[in-house]
């Protein structure tokens, strides 16, 4: 998990940078955004094909959520205006859901 959790953090940027600067349409669905964000590098989300990719879009910032193959157990978060990996959810003692757990208002700001 350490390394596909560097390779989500060049994911997360790249979706980051997508929603912040590229002002991508509000109607996409999470499936379309990641497509929209990796359309020129599509290595970054083939790191994570045998895994279930999330994102979700907050105002101008965003997080990206990788879970198990069934989708029901969350591995890795991390939020693409932050440098390090945000959460290691594989880590916990207990299996946590495939949700959303960073407000992107706390980690990145206002803006």
């Amino acid at each position: 998990m350490y390394i596909k959790a560097s390779a989500l953090t060049k994911l997360s940027a790249a979706v980051e940078s997508t929603v912040r600067y590229k002002n991508p349409p509000t109607g996409l669905d999470e499936r379309e955004l990641l497509t929209l964000a990796t359309r020129q590098d599509p290595a970054l989300v083939d790191n994570f094909k045998d895994y279930t990719v999330r994102v979700l879009r907050h105002a101008r910032h965003s997080v990206v959520l990788v879970c198990d193959t069934s989708g029901t157990r969350a591995l890795l978060e991390d939020a693409g205006c932050s440098g390090p990996m945000d959460r290691h959810r594989w880590m916990g003692e207990k299996p946590e859901p495939c949700e959303f757990t960073i407000e992107t208002t706390e980690v990145c700001g206002r803006d």
